[in-house]
């Protein structure tokens, strides 16, 4: 290869998620004279593919989330090849990591919720499960129903897997069981706003009967008035890259970086 070159090795790199994740890795590779390419294994969920990098090739390898598996991760640390993880962690390594901060997230999320909204009955949208942002943000989520005294009965754990359309379909099963609840928080932004699309067409008033929140921010969380934690994600895919590069040029770095999030209320959580 002529130039550095730096592989990304992703799910699907179309995700909104991965898209800003990607974007913020190019914007550092272009100012450090780095060129980028993508491995995209999973823009066909039902048939997602192996890594095709030839990532003994590369300068250096940024993974996202749990595009691939840990053994091929630790192979590539073990091989002195420079990696950089974004929302995942390779437990028994130092491989250098960039998340958000699951926990702060969540925890004010709920505390608003709780305190500020005076909601009791919580549906929560779970992520992924196979992905560490998803499973910090339920485990979080339920100390948090604990700290209130409140119930945390399976069945208002609902699956989304961070897809709007199967969150849409736990949502409707929900409504056609008629279930109660006052408050829906979902791991992520997109589940959130489809939750809400859902219930006022059901005739639900949001916030005033149902609250809404969700994890992340974005334009269409904006536009849609929805309360949500904001996760920068380009920084995400910025300091990844930074690590790396700093690995490439000799520095020892270690361990997981946490970028704070911040409280970002609207509409959909508090009635008037």
């Amino acid at each position: 290869m002529k130039k550095p070159t730096i592989g990304i090795i992703t799910n699907n790199q179309y995700g909104v998620f991965q898209r800003d994740t990607i974007s913020g890795v190019r914007e550092i590779a272009q100012q450090s004279g780095y060129e980028v390419i993508v491995d995209s294994l999973a823009e066909d969920p039902l048939h997602p593919r192996s890594v095709s990098l030839d990532w003994q090739k590369l300068t250096g390898v940024v993974a996202i989330a749990n595009a691939t598996s840990d053994e091929l991760l630790r192979q590539i640390y073990e091989s002195g090849k420079p990696i950089s993880l974004v929302g995942h962690r390779v437990p028994g390594t130092p491989i250098p990591a960039v998340t958000s901060n699951n926990n702060q997230g969540m925890a004010e999320l709920v505390k608003h919720l709780v305190k500020s909204c005076d909601r009791r009955k919580f549906v929560y949208i779970r992520g992924e499960m196979n992905q560490d942002d998803a499973i910090q943000r339920e485990t979080v989520f339920r100390h948090e129903l604990m700290r209130y005294n409140l119930p945390a009965e399976e069945m208002y754990f609902v699956r989304g897997d961070f897809d709007p359309e199967i969150a849409a379909a736990s949502i409707r099963e929900l409504l056609e069981l008629q279930v109660y609840f006052d408050a829906v928080l979902a791991a992520d932004y997109q589940m959130a706003i489809v939750a809400m699309e859902l219930l006022q067409m059901a005739g639900i008033k949001v916030p005033e009967e149902v609250s809404i929140a969700g994890f992340g921010d974005a334009p269409a969380a904006q536009a849609a008035g929805l309360t949500t934690v904001s996760a920068d994600i380009l920084e995400l895919g910025r300091r990844a890259t930074r690590q790396l590069i700093g690995q490439v040029n000799g520095l020892t770095i270690q361990g997981v970086t946490t970028l704070s999030v911040q409280l970002m209320i609207r509409a959909t959580s508090c009635p008037a």
